[in-house]
């Protein structure tokens, strides 16, 4: 089949939504589709067979899309629309498959020419409108929810990332229209010559022995390091050699959460290392006695928790749903969103070290069982053979 994958973010970025659009249409070119793939202006290009990367105009002086929504992304989004319009009239694609805000794009183009679309929805956009504040009229919010609900009644397939999104798809379709097909873990590239997990510890001034409790990800509010800020003079109190290594986050966030750190009276304890690169992924998790992830809103699961599992590391994530429809108490620990008991879950692994081994374990198992390569890309097979 010929596609026409419109995907409104920066790409390639190793981070979520970018990683999961480059599994996915690699998939696709090992099935032997072929792909236009449409993306933004910014980012690194990457070579995938019989996948074709397309980007919108370069506005001068626009700046990159951030994370989340953005008046700049709306820029982005109304140029990606036109460039999507025209290369639908020039190639007689089989499907338009669209991520997330694209499919309302594909919505147009479907009404303008009648080319079928896929939703695939990696989250509820009315929900994350909602989340961020970036829109606070509820007139306008309940009018984009009323769109994506025709988003999805007119699309030919709805695929999902988890059991939140199918419930919410299912409000609107009949279940047959919908396919969910959970993330995978990220196929981390090999860390450089002699950069072992003693290496890291040197080079960020771990002590080789010191517990290392370790966080990976972006540090917008909702990912809930403010959590983790607060349980950590606790976890600190009883284990001073203690160290939070904290990867990700761009400058602004990094120095207010050390200034943070200095207030609390735990900047010897935590390490901000700012954004470092995908090949160092490894070896910090070598590193880590335990895995954070305090994200205290959003509905789907994020992508670095089945990274974490298949480390083998013990998680601490918090008990809500953007976690739960993945982990349970058996390949987690799981606790409330509040500092007394994050801090307890955290102490609890660094008590036993035979807990963190029992929980790891079994986490790594359960990802490779039920969550490889070869069934995601089964599972893509099976919605482009229905279509």
């Amino acid at each position: 089949m010929k596609i026409l994958f419109l995907a409104p973010q920066p790409f390639f970025e190793p981070r979520g939504t970018p990683i999961n659009v480059k599994r996915f249409v690699t998939a696709l070119s090992d099935l032997g589709h072929e792909v236009d793939l449409l993306v933004y202006p910014h980012g690194s290009d990457v070579k995938i067979p019989n996948v074709n990367i397309k980007r919108v105009v370069k506005i001068p002086g626009l700046p990159k899309a951030p994370i989340g929504a953005s008046k700049v992304k709306i820029v982005y989004d109304a140029l990606m629309a036109p460039h999507a319009l025209g290369l639908r009239m020039m190639r007689r694609y089989d499907v338009i498959h669209a991520v997330e805000d694209a499919a309302f794009i594909a919505w147009a183009i479907n009404k303008i020419t009648g080319a079928p679309y896929i939703y695939d929805m990696d989250s509820s956009i009315s929900d994350q409108l909602r989340y961020s504040g970036f829109l606070k009229n509820g007139r306008v919010l309940n009018w984009i929810e009323g769109w994506e609900s025709a988003v999805m009644r007119d699309a030919s397939k709805i695929i999902t990332v988890c059991r939140y999104l199918t419930d919410v798809a299912k409000r609107y379709v009949d279940e047959n229209k919908i396919a969910q097909i959970e993330d995978i873990p990220i196929d981390l590239p090999a860390a450089p010559a002699g950069l072992t997990s003693e290496a890291v510890r040197e080079k960020l001034g771990v002590p080789q022995d010191a517990p290392v409790v370790l966080y990976t990800g972006n540090l917008e509010k909702y990912q809930g390091m403010d959590l983790v800020m607060a349980a950590a003079p606790d976890v600190v109190a009883e284990f001073p050699s203690v160290r939070f290594v904290i990867v990700g986050g761009d400058d602004g966030d990094v120095n207010a959460y050390r200034v943070r750190a200095r207030s609390q009276g735990v900047d010897g304890n935590m390490i901000f290392t700012g954004l470092k690169p995908m090949s160092w992924m490894r070896p910090l998790q070598e590193m880590a006695d335990i895995l954070l992830s305090p994200r205290l809103e959003g509905t789907n699961t994020p992508l670095k928790i089945y990274t974490y599992l298949e480390s083998g590391k013990p998680i601490v994530a918090t008990d809500l749903p953007t976690h739960t429809q993945l982990l349970t108490p058996e390949v987690a620990v799981l606790a409330k969103p509040e500092k007394m008991e994050y801090a307890r879950a955290i102490l609890l692994l660094l008590r036993n070290r035979d807990l963190r081994e029992e929980i790891g374990g079994r986490g790594r198992r359960f990802v490779e069982s039920n969550h490889n390569y070869e069934v995601f890309k089964a599972k893509v097979a099976d919605v482009y053979r229905e279509l």
